[in-house]
């Protein structure tokens, strides 16, 4: 199993409504391919997705995104094997975030490793509504 963490900014045109549109679409693919996931987005733009499932389909996708003209500044936070799916009910969960929490609980690209490293289970916790202890 493997995951991939990337942050980026949001086209400027990109809104919410936009992204709620095309989960109908991210889902159906992300399902065929066996990947799973995790999309946060603020409303000022910023977005973090987790992706999760075959490394060269991981990548591959990554790929596109990067690619998108709806993505700026794109980061790669993680990259490489886990032991398992953290997400693993989601071909793509989809959460709105206010920009005060997506500010702690993205890391910045040059975060500590430490801080990268449990970036993971943070966002499992804030999925599952638990106390974030910020």
């Amino acid at each position: 199993m493997h995951h991939l963490v990337y942050s980026s900014t949001a086209a400027p045109h990109l809104t919410e409504a936009d992204l709620q549109q095309q989960l109908v679409h991210w889902r159906t693919t992300n399902a065929r391919l066996h990947i799973t996931g995790l999309l946060l987005y603020s409303a000022e733009g910023q977005v973090m997705q987790v992706l999760e499932g075959d490394a060269d389909l991981v990548h591959r996708l990554y790929s596109i995104i990067a690619a998108d003209i709806r993505h700026r500044d794109v980061v790669t936070l993680a990259d490489g094997p886990v032991p398992g799916r953290a997400f693993a009910d989601w071909s793509m969960q989809f959460r709105s975030v206010a920009p005060a929490d997506f500010s702690r609980l993205v890391p910045q690209a040059d975060a500590a490793p430490e801080h990268v490293r449990n970036l993971v289970p943070l966002l499992e916790a804030f999925m599952a509504e638990e106390p974030l202890g910020f």
